[in-house]
C-alpha cells in the first residue's frame, strides 16, 4: 500500500511540501541544483544537521529524509503570543548554526564569500528534539554564498524574539547573548544594526509594492528597534575570555 501524503507546515508559506512515510517530498525550484550539491556535501563530510537528499521521485519532486522532532512555528496573527525558546534550545540552535557555517567555509560552495547562508534561519526552520536543535530544514531558493552576519542576524532576530513581541529588553538581550555565546559571535551590536537595516529594506519594498499590511508591520518593527535598539545594544555582553 502506498503511504499517504501528509501536508507539512513551517518555514515560509509554501505549498506542495508533504511527508510520505519516512521521507519529505518537495517541488524543485530554481536553486535546486546548488542545494542538492550542498546537501550531498553535508552527507559526505559528516554534517548531520540537515536532511539527507534521497533522490527525485516519479513526480519530479526531491526526496528528503524526514527528521523527527518539533518545529516552533510563529503565531498566525500579528500580536498573538509567541513561544519563547528555552535557554538550552537557544544555545543548541547557536551551536548547530555554527557547525553549518563551518561546514561550508572555504569550500567551492561558498566561493569568495565567508560561508553558505541559509537566509531564513530561525526556530521555524530548525527541528528540535526536546532541548536539542538537531537539523536545519527548508533549504530553498535563497540559499547562497554570503557573510555570516547575514544569517546570524536573521537567526538572532527570530530566535531571541527581537521586537515588541519579545517582552522586556533585558530578556531579549539575555537571549541574544545566549545565541551569540554558543555560536561564538563577538560583535553583537553589529547584529542589531543588521536587523534594523533589514527592517528598513523590508519597509521600502512594501512601500514600493503598495502592500499596505506589510507597510504597517514593518513600520512597527522599525519604530520598535529605533526606540529600543540603543538600550538593547547596551546590554549585550562580549564573550568571556
Amino acid at each position: 500500500m502506498r503511504d499517504r501524503e501528509v501536508q507539512l507546515h513551517g518555514g515560509r508559506p509554501s505549498s506542495g511540501i508533504v511527508r510520505v512515510g519516512d521521507t519529505v517530498r518537495r517541488p524543485l525550484h530554481r536553486n535546486s541544483e546548488f542545494v542538492h550539491a550542498l546537501l550531498r556535501h553535508f552527507a559526505a563530510t559528516g554534517f548531520d544537521g540537515a536532511p539527507r537528499l534521497l533522490g527525485i521521485d516519479a513526480e519530479g519532486r526531491e526526496i528528503l529524509g524526514f527528521v523527527e522532532g518539533q518545529v516552533v512555528v510563529g503565531p498566525a496573527e500579528v500580536g498573538e503570543p509567541v513561544e519563547i525558546l528555552s535557554d538550552a534550545q537557544l544555545a543548541s540552535a547557536g551551536r548547530l548554526m555554527r557547525r553549518f557555517h563551518d561546514a561550508t567555509a572555504g569550500t567551492p560552495f561558498a566561493g569568495d564569500a565567508e560561508v553558505v547562508c541559509h537566509n531564513d534561519l530561525g526556530q521555524h526552520n530548525i527541528v528540535f528534539q526536546g532541548e536539542r536543535a538537531v537539523a536545519i530544514i527548508d533549504w530553498d531558493e535563497d540559499v547562497a554564498p554570503g557573510p555570516r552576519l547575514s544569517d546570524v542576524s536573521h537567526a538572532v532576530w527570530c530566535l531571541a524574539e527581537i521586537g515588541r513581541q519579545g517582552g522586556p529588553v533585558a530578556d531579549q538581550a539575555r537571549r541574544v547573548n545566549i545565541v551569540c555565546d554558543s555560536y561564538g559571535w563577538e560583535d553583537r551590536r553589529a547584529l542589531i544594526d543588521a536587523i534594523e537595516r533589514r527592517f528598513r529594506r523590508a519597509l521600502a519594498e512594501a512601500e514600493r509594492d503598495g502592500r499596505s499590511a506589510g507597510v504597517r508591520i514593518w513600520l512597527a518593527m522599525l519604530q520598535w528597534i529605533e526606540a529600543h535598539g540603543p538600550a538593547l545594544k547596551a546590554q549585550l555582553q562580549p564573550p568571556s575570555r
